[in-house]
């Protein structure tokens, strides 16, 4: 029926303030005790000049965020409540005005009670910040900006809630839906991409999920508001899609029949949507779980069958609201037949993305690394990240083309089988291109590996002393490894300059084995510069040239363990009880009880073993240091061709 009353209505508005305004008045108490009383307490202090504040949203930010993400959603919930309910539906839309109608003044109205609290605190900080000198705290752009941000992130909430309002008929489901819609879009990439390593060879889950994705959902936005700049696209895009879901929100209203309340989903089309897309994400979520729990290809498989089992059946006990249903086999056999072709799709790889590897002429620059986990856009240092030169572009692409030939990759398997190799290729139109491998066979490829690893622009992106000059250096302090408190400060000009030579010819010379390799651990390497930058380093016996100055200047037994700093050494084979102990006094423990251990006293043996071990446990023989002057004990091990030959001896016979 057309409204002949005039626009707007005082009785609905004040129907409206009745039934819902007390949300906007506990927002504003909210609020005022997260802001201006909590401000003022500060005013107040007689040692608030000890206080200071990034922005507005560090004020009381839990409570702030609490705020943000419950108050639009209850808003929503109560507003639309009519809709829920038949004799308040019955009611609403009895009355003469249209649904248009209605649904601007709820909608406005709910604006309105997020935006004056918010407004009423404004005014309050500004009148705090031009009656009192707290400058120091926040400006007048910080209220402002405070303000606008609030309440961006406040209506699209707000919108999310009320579109979810319009297809659904139970409160307490478009509570719980909006915040799943909220984080649907995060927690969908997610799982899609910590499972699509299963299905392609290459794809690199932990480089797209290390994307900072809180833009694409307000929920997380609100998690850390004091990022998010006023003047930005990504304020305009939540600007945007809170008028696009209001004006959807009132063509879904204009078109819901008013029989459907207290179903799940007023329009029927909507629910094997909502099924299909929970059971989608229990499968993920499922799988996922199993991955990192077991990482083996049955348990996976296993996590698929009954992640999508529960979705289907969780599904049906939304939607018919009563946990005893009949499970519908029909419709969970089409779903299954669909995830069976997707994944068929995916191992077939119509869009050939195992095998593509970008032409060298389109190739920028290129990133090779052992995992994503390690990559960095900007560093500390002046220095590349990335590889530019011509030959390791072609020597990283023959890589990447023999991994492919090869097929050695392992996309299911034990968590740590093969090891790691991440590439990325910049390209020079600003697209990039990322690749992870688990290389079983990984001692096949060292060579190429080696060529790429010993260039000497690649070493200048993972050493940050070959992009440091020696007048930059004000003072090295070198500190004896173990429990030692032994320690040499580098001051003198031509001494600083003569170890930074030193110690960046052993950095060019070091082989591959000896950069993934760190063996002899003698002392650590603090090497301080201008602008209270540090470079840490390790002295290990790969660093002949800098063991060889330390020797001359006759600071080497000041500055680095040595034989007479340790009074005996126990060396044991290592087994699993051993290598899953917790602690260094239990591993101590329990080889000073195995019958067969070694006992090391000598200082030449006792050198020879302080060269060659390694700082993990995991080697072939393990060892635990005594020290003369201290009760603490240390853990080593020794692998390889770094076992000394006494030790062999010793366990051979």
């Amino acid at each position: 029926m057309s409204s002949r009353i005039p626009w707007p209505n005082r009785e609905l508005i004040i129907y409206i303030f009745r039934s819902t305004g007390w949300i906007g008045f506990l927002y504003l108490i909210g609020l005022m005790f997260a802001l201006p009383l909590q401000i003022l307490t500060y005013i107040l202090n007689e040692k608030n000049e000890f206080v200071e504040f990034e922005n507005l949203f560090s004020s009381q930010q839990m409570i702030q965020f609490v705020l943000v993400i419950v108050i639009p959603v209850l808003l929503a919930i109560f507003l639309f409540r009519f809709l829920q309910i038949k004799q308040a539906s019955d009611f609403i839309h009895s009355l003469p005005i249209t649904r248009r109608t209605v649904y601007l003044h709820m909608v406005g109205m709910g604006f309105l009670f997020l935006a004056l609290p918010i407004i009423f605190t404004g005014s309050i900080l500004i009148l705090f910040q031009s009656a009192i000198d707290i400058e120091r705290l926040f400006s007048l752009a910080d209220i402002w900006s405070w303000m606008g941000i609030t309440f961006i992130l406040e209506a699209v909430i707000f919108s999310v809630a009320v579109f979810i309002g319009m297809i659904t008929g139970l409160s307490a489901l478009q509570g719980l839906l909006t915040y799943i819609f909220l984080a649907l879009p995060v927690g969908l990439f997610v799982l899609f991409a910590a499972n699509m390593k299963f299905f392609l060879t290459g794809f690199s889950a932990d480089y797209y999920l290390r994307t900072n994705l809180t833009g694409i959902s307000p929920l997380l936005a609100a998690t850390e508001m004091e990022k998010i700049t006023f003047f930005s696209s990504q304020t305009v895009i939540y600007a945007l899609l809170t008028l696009l879901l209001s004006f959807l929100s009132l063509v879904i209203y204009q078109r819901r029949k008013l029989e459907h309340v207290s179903q799940a989903f007023v329009f029927p089309k909507l629910k094997p949507l909502f099924q299909f897309g929970l059971t989608i994400c229990m499968l993920l979520f499922s799988g996922f779980y199993f991955s990192e729990t077991t990482g083996e290809r049955g348990w996976i498989f296993f996590g698929y069958v009954i992640g999508s089992l529960f979705g289907y059946y969780l599904g049906e006990i939304v939607l018919q609201k009563t946990w005893r249903i009949k499970f519908k086999l029909k419709g969970y056999l089409v779903f299954t037949m669909i995830i069976i072709v997707l994944a068929i799709i995916l191992k077939i790889d119509p869009i050939q993305y195992k095998s593509n590897i970008p032409d060298k002429r389109e190739i920028s620059q290129i990133y090779i690394g052992s995992s994503p986990l390690y990559f960095e856009d900007e560093t500390t240092y002046i220095g590349p990240t990335f590889l530019k030169e011509k030959g390791n572009i072609e020597a990283v692409t023959l890589l990447h083309q023999e991994i492919i030939e090869k097929g050695k990759t392992v996309s299911v398997g034990e968590l740590n089988d093969g090891q790691s190799v991440f590439i990325l290729y910049q390209l020079k139109d600003g697209k990039r291109i990322a690749r992870e491998y688990h290389l079983q066979n990984y001692e096949s490829y060292l060579p190429l590996l080696a060529k790429i690893y010993e260039s000497s622009e690649y070493k200048k992106t993972v050493n940050e002393l070959l992009n440091v000059a020696a007048k930059d250096v004000t003072n090295i302090r070198i500190k004896a490894s173990g429990q030692v408190d032994k320690s040499v400060t580098i001051k003198d000009g031509h001494q600083l300059q003569e170890a930074v030579q030193a110690l960046s010819e052993d950095l060019k010379n070091q082989s591959l084995s000896q950069m993934t390799n760190s063996f002899g651990d003698y002392a650590t390497i603090d090497i301080y510069l201008d602008h209270n930058k540090i470079i840490y380093m390790n002295w290990d016996s790969s660093f002949t040239q800098f063991s060889k100055w330390m020797e001359q200047t006759g600071k080497a037994d000041e500055a680095r363990l040595v034989a007479s700093d340790i009074s005996y050494i126990l060396i044991a084979k290592t087994d699993s009880p051993i290598y899953n102990s917790v602690s260094a006094e239990e591993l101590a423990r329990q080889i000073e009880q195995k019958p067969n251990r070694l006992k090391i006293n000598t200082l030449s043996e006792i050198d020879t073993l302080i060269a060659n071990a390694q700082v993990e446990w995991s080697g072939e023989y393990v060892a635990v240091y005594h020290y003369k002057d201290s009760r603490e004990v240390d853990i080593k091990s020794f692998s390889g061709d770094h076992v000394p030959d006494f030790v062999l001896d010793h366990f051979n016979e």
